[in-house]
């Protein structure tokens, strides 16, 4: 009787052994399964990056398509009822550069939650000068005042992209 208890029983050593190995195996298979986790979340987030990418690229070319629509609009009508001719040139002027700056904005914005490293953000620089676009309409407008360019439409043009703004906002967007 006395043997077959001792022989029932394992080895305290061999036991611990055989617990490591349990344990080592399973540590191995958990870190591959977390290691194959973080690989399918970081190929998800990047495709979700690149979509959401796209649709705001979309957006942006709305908004400047819109601006130059606008503009053409109000500068048939200025066309149409104002009997100075330089009213209508002044706002298309001022329009043309609205229209820049509202491109400029939305590269700039594009930009934002970017880092150094992401090599989609080409054209980023056109969104730091947007403001350029305004300094130019001003010192243009101040330069040829004297051949007939007039203030108030021009900036008024430049200001049509808010119109634009305004239609993409009160735009139903179904994503």
């Amino acid at each position: 009787r006395s043997l077959h208890i001792l022989s029932s029983t394992n080895n305290p050593d061999e036991e611990q052994e055989e617990a490591d190995k349990k344990s080592l195996s399973d540590q191995i298979f958990w870190a591959k399964q977390q290691a194959f986790a973080a690989q399918l979340a970081a190929k998800e987030d990047a495709g979700v990056k690149q979509e959401n990418r796209d649709k705001f690229a979309a957006r942006r070319l709305a908004l400047t398509s819109d601006t130059f629509y606008f503009s053409v609009l109000i500068a048939s009508a200025l066309w149409l009822v104002s009997p100075n001719p330089f009213v209508t040139i002044s706002y298309l002027f001022g329009a043309m550069a609205g229209t820049a700056y509202s491109y400029g904005l939305g590269k700039y914005v594009e930009t934002i939650g970017g880092s150094i490293d992401d090599t989609d953000m080409e054209g980023a620089g056109v969104g730091q000068a947007r403001f350029a676009f305004l300094i130019l309409l001003i010192a243009v407008v101040g330069k040829f005042r004297s051949q007939g360019l007039v203030e108030i439409p021009s900036i008024m043009g430049f200001f049509t992209y808010q119109l634009a703004s305004l239609s993409q906002g009160l735009r139903e967007i179904d994503d």
